[in-house]
């Protein structure tokens, strides 16, 4: 999605996963929308380094949007991620009039598409923006993250083969992660991570969603499993047998991974480096 103005934009806002990833770029918008707080009032992880006390926050309730609070910001320029085909994260459909009627909106892909992608889509807009690329931190960041792939992509050369499979769940039941669909799994998919990819609707290509009866669906070597609940994978297991039972499991080759680590170079950095080290210490349990 482009878009042009007789001007360069100066007042930004920004959906909060689109605020950490520009933040890290040198940009800083004047507000954010979306998730940014956990429930005791600290920082969510997808606030990355977003400085809170220096942002005006609102509409952090899904489904929610106050036109009002936007417009009292007087913003240039809108920013926001898109998770599903020309949908704004967090942006209703029916305010996208009216929010349209103060600020121009962008809108940044993360469907099917890898997150070193996305990263540099945020960095064209940031460059456009009027940030410096050249910057000291930002060319260390980039570097540190293309050095945290190849040691990744380099092991998984070694360990051609391996079947990882990431899953998330709760009461409701166990859900099988598609690696395509995610920015941050398609990552790994393309340095050579061997994902298993599970029997998804199109229609709703992020998971395949089944009860926990059915955890051994998907036979795999290691099990990243979604950090944001972790508690059904790690206190909680021995309330679901099958899953509990599966050799992965029983051979403690689960491990946690965020989906919602920020989009920027210096954030993915050390979430490659410790998926690496995790994954050093792995065997083969499946044919």
């Amino acid at each position: 999605m482009k878009i042009t103005r007789p001007s360069r934009p100066t007042t930004l806002v920004a959906q909060i996963q689109s605020a950490a990833a520009l933040w890290d770029l040198g940009l800083r918008p004047v507000g954010t929308f979306g998730k940014a707080k956990k429930a005791d009032g600290t920082a969510d992880i997808l606030a990355g380094n977003v400085d809170l006390t220096k942002v005006t926050s609102f509409s952090e309730t899904w489904g929610e949007f106050s036109v009002e609070k936007f417009a009292a910001l007087k913003p240039d320029l809108l920013i926001a991620p898109m998770h599903v085909p020309k949908e704004l994260w967090y942006v209703p459909k029916e305010s996208e009039t009216a929010i349209e009627a103060i600020a121009p909106t962008l809108g940044v892909n993360y469907l099917e598409r890898p997150v070193d992608a996305v990263i540099d889509r945020y960095a064209e807009i940031a460059a456009a923006l009027g940030a410096d690329l050249k910057a000291e931190p930002v060319l260390k960041a980039k570097a540190d993250f293309t050095a945290a792939s190849k040691e990744l992509g380099d092991l998984a050369a070694r360990q051609k083969g391996l079947k990882v499979l990431f899953v998330s769940g709760g009461k409701d039941g166990l859900y099988f992660g598609n690696p395509a669909a995610f920015s941050d799994l398609s990552l790994l998919k393309k340095l050579g991570v061997g994902f298993v990819t599970p029997n998804f609707d199109p229609k709703q290509p992020h998971w395949e969603s089944v009860s926990w009866e059915l955890a051994d669906k998907h036979p795999a070597d290691v099990i990243l499993y979604d950090a944001r609940n972790a508690e059904a994978f790690t206190v909680d297991k021995a309330k679901y047998p099958t899953f509990d039972r599966l050799p992965a499991v029983r051979a403690n080759q689960i491990f946690a991974w965020n989906p919602e680590t920020p989009t920027s170079w210096s954030q993915f950095a050390p979430a490659l480096r410790q998926l690496t080290t995790n994954l050093t210490k792995v065997r083969p349990l499946t044919n």
